[in-house]
């Protein structure tokens, strides 16, 4: 079961999960540079992202990875005689 579908207790544990999920992501990105290193290529503002922006971001992704349908399952199990 997702935490997203509980409603209200589910909805902050999510945003608390995700939350310190994108602190490391935030802190390797803007603060050791990777952003502005690495991907040079991009617009200035998406090489140094604000935290809350990160934190936005990752629940926007969860939700819509939750929200698309699996196109396929494997099912790997083995069965012996």
């Amino acid at each position: 079961m997702k935490l997203n579908m509980i409603p209200i207790v589910g909805w902050l544990m999510s945003t608390a999960f995700l939350g310190s999920a994108s602190v490391p992501f935030w802190y390797v990105w803007t603060h050791c540079g990777l952003g502005v290193r690495y991907f040079y290529f991009l617009p200035e503002v998406f090489q140094s992202i604000p935290f809350w922006h990160v934190v936005g971001l990752f629940i926007i992704i969860w939700t819509l990875r939750s929200m698309i349908p699996q196109l396929a399952t494997i099912n790997n199990s083995a069965k012996t005689s």
